[in-house]
């Protein structure tokens, strides 16, 4: 029978989502009282201010991996180790589910690729359907020897030297943003309602970077695959990320595919094709995640100083939130010392021209929410 690398990836992640169920309600089973753990999901939402009243299904693959690959409140990373084995894997497959939800024709390797990353999976997992697992990765495997002409051990060697492959730099365009010290927002930043995930506000998370396609795809664009791919990649880190500035969300992009810096040229056609992802960009050029509404978010994600995410990568609208809150519980502020708070609520210090530039625009848009 003719190998057909979409139903193949389809039945790998179908199983992947029936396997995961149990996994993720066993390490919950005693926290949750009788919700089920998707009402940690729910919760996340509401701390994320996302589009209210959305419900998930125990079984799906999506918010599965939203679970294995999102900070969860107090119970932190709870599916993880040191090296953040689970919370990669996960990346990986959230953007392959992306790229199959819509319609990405999957080549072969792709589709042994996926198989193994649900593989390796389980495997951490110990779970007791590996070996389904393990049989439907081989039957992409084998197939993709006999299209190549190898053995079936050549063919595996070849399909995972990605993940081990030298990024490519071809410019420099980083935001010097250093602090002589660390610089940590004040805690009571950090404080809201209680919840069954804590009283603590989400802070900022950057996303992890995983490999999933090489320069090769960057070199194909416009091309109808490697627009699918790119697109799949942006929109997965927007909705970790977002709201994300429009270079930050590209220089990620770009190392999803092998690249560590992007020479200009380059830089002008990812960011044509990341914009036409599907997400609104505002006028300050931040995209953002379609559970999110621009014009009602009154959230903000702190960070320190030891993050990667500079503070003109921050929206105004972001610190512009912070600010209407500390305004509102420290009203004795002056306009300078509101000015220091903010800073410190995302982990700056430093008054650079870039900084104050971002923050006099950012404090221009603080009006009176509800």
């Amino acid at each position: 029978m003719t190998f057909k690398p979409n139903l193949s990836v389809k039945e790998g992640l179908d199983h992947l989502a029936k396997r995961l169920d149990p996994i993720i309600n066993a390490r919950f089973a005693g926290d949750l009282g009788e919700h089920p753990w998707t009402v940690v999901l729910e919760i996340l939402d509401e701390k994320k201010g996302y589009f209210a009243g959305r419900k998930y299904w125990v079984h799906d693959l999506q918010a599965q991996l939203r679970m294995l690959t999102e900070r969860l409140g107090d119970f932190g990373y709870p599916f993880d180790d040191k090296l953040r084995t689970v919370s990669t894997l996960g990346n990986e497959l959230r953007i392959v589910r992306n790229q199959l939800a819509h319609m990405h024709d999957f080549s072969i390797e792709e589709a042994f690729r996926a198989n193994d990353f649900s593989v390796r999976l389980l495997m951490h997992f110990d779970d007791e359907g590996l070996d389904d697992a393990k049989q439907i990765r081989h039957e992409a495997l084998a197939a993709l020897a006999s299209a190549e002409g190898v053995t079936v051990q050549t063919a595996a060697e070849e399909a995972v030297t990605l993940a081990t492959v030298t990024f490519v730099e071809e410019s420099n365009a980083d935001v010097d943003e250093t602090e002589a010290e660390v610089v940590t927002p004040d805690p009571s930043v950090l404080v809201r309602e209680p919840s069954v995930i804590g009283d603590k506000r989400l802070i900022f998370e950057p996303w992890t970077v995983v490999r999933v396609g090489d320069v090769d795809v960057l070199d194909d664009l416009p091309k109808k695959i490697a627009k699918e791919k790119v697109r799949a990649a942006a929109v997965e880190i927007a909705t970790y990320e977002g709201p994300i500035h429009l270079d930050r969300l590209v220089q990620m992009t770009a190392k999803s595919f092998g690249l560590q810096r992007v020479r200009a040229s380059r830089l002008r056609k990812l960011t044509y094709h990341v914009q036409q992802a599907g997400l609104f960009v505002d006028s300050d050029r931040f995209v953002w995640p379609r559970e999110i509404d621009p014009g009602s978010w009154r959230e903000f994600r702190p960070n320190d100083s030891s993050v990667d995410r500079p503070f003109v990568h921050v929206s105004p609208v972001e610190i512009a939130n912070a600010a209407r809150l500390i305004r509102k519980r420290r009203e004795e502020l002056s306009e300078d010392d509101l000015a220091v708070a903010v800073l410190q609520t995302f982990g700056r210090s430093r008054r650079t021209k870039q900084v104050v530039a971002h923050l006099s625009k950012a404090m221009s848009q603080l009006i009176e929410g509800p």
